[in-house]
């Protein structure tokens, strides 16, 4: 009884901060660092070349599929949508997308989109917001111990891209290659 307090208590936690319930978060993920993903193989993906001035979740959505990844859905993040009711508050994302690989499988709820079918696109003010975004997610995450699962961050600046962790190291190196561009 104990312990699914405890785990009921540390999902609530995961979904109010990092997630807000789509199904990979609420399934408590846990992150693998960038370079974790490096060290399994070498990408086939070149890194497309986006301008800052004109970065926002969607466009670098598009500069991920304009690469050749096999993004098959997307949902723009707005206020009404936003599980985490973060966008536009002070130090959090600007904009945002999940996005749906189709090596998953999974497609994206249009009514409440999340992460579980690939992934989600996070742009910030600022590069240090998006460092602080990503390494509360991490240790979030992490806390939660290997029974919450994989998930992969790339930095661009202040965009953040969150891979599922479903998806194998070789296809998360191909989004760290695309992702590097986005600054």
């Amino acid at each position: 009884m104990r312990k699914i307090i405890v785990m009921t208590i540390a999902a609530a936690a995961l979904t109010a901060g990092c997630g807000g319930g789509d199904a990979a978060e609420t399934s408590a993920q846990a992150t693998q660092s960038s370079t974790s993903a490096a060290a399994s193989g070498s990408a086939s993906v070149a890194a497309p070349s986006t301008t800052a001035q004109a970065m926002d979740a969607e466009t670098a959505l598009a500069a991920l599929k304009d690469v050749g990844l096999p993004i098959t859905d997307s949902a723009v993040i707005t206020e009404t949508n936003d599980r985490n009711n973060l966008i536009g508050r002070p130090g959090q994302y600007v904009s945002k997308v999940a996005f749906a690989d189709s090596r998953l499988g999974v497609p994206i709820d249009q009514a409440e989109p999340g992460n579980e079918g690939g992934g989600s696109i996070e742009v910030f003010a600022d590069g240090a917001d998006a460092q602080v975004r990503s390494d509360y997610i991490q240790q979030t995450l992490q806390s939660l111990g290997p029974a919450a699962g994989t998930e992969y961050h790339f930095l661009a600046g202040p965009v953040l891209v969150r891979v599922n962790g479903e998806l194998p190291p070789s296809v998360a190196a191909e989004y760290e290659a695309a992702s590097a561009g986005l600054a």
